[in-house]
């Protein structure tokens, strides 16, 4: 596999070049957060390269590797030898998990009844959750439209993204996430092998369609193409984020002020740390009519990642990232918090009620402005949190999904009540 291949010789690369100099753990987001606090960025990075050399467990390794957010800060002008210190983050999740000494967080969407399908199911109707699990049949396309796995949690936002796809009128194909990965998911967790499998069969199923550009929903998706496919993989396509492709085609959609207000822009942050995508979101908002948008003291390159990251291993570093980038929201006095991403957008929906904004995406919004109505149920339920209030909500899908209700309720208990 030649992604693997890239891994391998990264790898070596990182065991000859590594000067410890500490500039990747100096520059972390996350780390001023845990429980390495206090250690010198050089002490830090000498943990890390001694692990990678020796494979003997330390405190420093441990906590650089699982608190990592994979904001991609750390992959784009920082290290003075051209390394990717979040690719050794993975190569030493790989080395505990695979050895016993910490587990992995998440189940495989691409499972028959996976928390991610069922959660779709019972948020959209039978006819919408076969809209977004199924392939278009292919054929030559100018574009090929990817959701990724995670927004599955929050459907309506395909669902928004594939109406205005429509409405704008580009020749497009429909490739599922739920059945499709880029690999992020099993590189986050330390499966390198199954994540290099996962994107060189992503890479094949989007060139079958011949297009000239693959469109993103996921920022993540967009980054691991950047970051860990495109150096080992002949990509035949261009990559384009939805904000990008957006805001090219904002004049073709029927616009009303239906989405006017005040607007604070939390972006997604890795696509502005790398520079792949700072100016898409801000064009499509900029473009909407009667939104006025307050930008937050950290923004574009300086912007602040949501946390969301950390919260499989860290989640107390997370709920402290995540309030101080809603601490700073609220100093816009904006009445919206606008999100990118959809796992910023779960992250912040919760908090919602100790603010004074509310908490939509950007789609929901272009979506609302063409006469397009829906609710954003994930977030809903989330704020609920009461099986009995879901269950009543949700009986019309509920009874049209394909998934028996004993995993259903399962499921609803773990993402809402857990």
């Amino acid at each position: 596999m030649a992604i693997l291949d890239y891994y391998d010789k990264e790898k070596q690369r990182f065991l000859e070049n590594c000067t410890q100099c500490g500039l990747c753990a100096e520059g972390c987001p996350i780390l001023p957060y845990t429980d390495i606090s206090e250690v010198s960025a050089q002490d830090i990075q000498e943990g890390v390269f001694d692990f990678m050399g020796s494979g003997i467990p330390n405190q420093c390794a441990y906590t650089k590797a699982f608190a990592c957010m994979e904001c991609f800060k750390c992959t784009t002008d920082m290290c003075p030898e051209d390394l990717n210190p979040m690719l050794v983050n993975e190569f030493i999740k790989a080395e505990y998990i695979s050895k016993g000494l910490a587990n992995k967080t998440y189940s495989d969407f691409k499972q028959p009844d996976s928390t991610h399908r069922v959660i779709a199911s019972i948020q959209v109707s039978r006819s919408e959750y076969n809209r977004i699990t199924t392939s278009s049949g292919i054929r030559k396309v100018r574009y090929v439209f990817f959701p990724g796995c995670n927004v599955y949690f929050q459907p309506e936002k395909i669902l928004n993204a594939v109406d205005i796809m429509d409405v704008i009128g580009d020749d497009y194909a429909f490739l599922p996430g739920i059945d499709n990965c880029c690999g992020d998911r099993h590189w986050f967790t330390g499966e390198i092998d199954e994540g290099t499998k996962r994107a060189e069969e992503l890479v094949a199923a989007i060139a079958s369609f011949q297009p000239e550009a693959a469109v993103f929903w996921c920022a993540t998706c967009q980054c691991r193409f950047d970051k860990s496919i495109a150096p080992a993989l002949d990509v035949p396509f261009q990559v384009l984020s939805f904000p990008q492709y957006l805001a090219a085609n904002m004049t073709k959609l029927p616009l009303s002020d239906a989405a006017a207000g005040t607007v604070t822009l939390h972006e997604a942050c890795k696509s502005a740390y790398t520079g792949l995508d700072r100016n898409g979101p801000r064009e499509v908002l900029q473009q909407l009519p009667g939104v006025t948008l307050r930008e937050m003291k950290h923004h574009g390159p300086d912007t602040i990642c949501c946390g969301s990251g950390a919260i499989c291993w860290f989640p107390e570093s997370c709920a402290q990232f995540r309030e101080d980038r809603l601490k700073e929201a609220d100093q816009t006095g904006a009445e919206r918090l606008v999100t990118v991403c959809h796992h910023c957008n779960q992250t912040f929906s919760a908090e919602e009620p100790h603010y004074n904004f509310s908490v939509t995406n950007y789609v929901n919004l272009v979506a609302k402005a063409i006469g397009i109505q829906r609710v954003d149920k994930f977030k809903k339920f989330l704020l609920w949190g009461s099986l009995e209030r879901i269950l009543k909500d949700a009986d019309e899908n509920i009874a049209e999904s394909p998934f028996e209700n004993d995993r259903i309720i399962e499921v609803l208990k773990a993402v809402f009540m857990g």
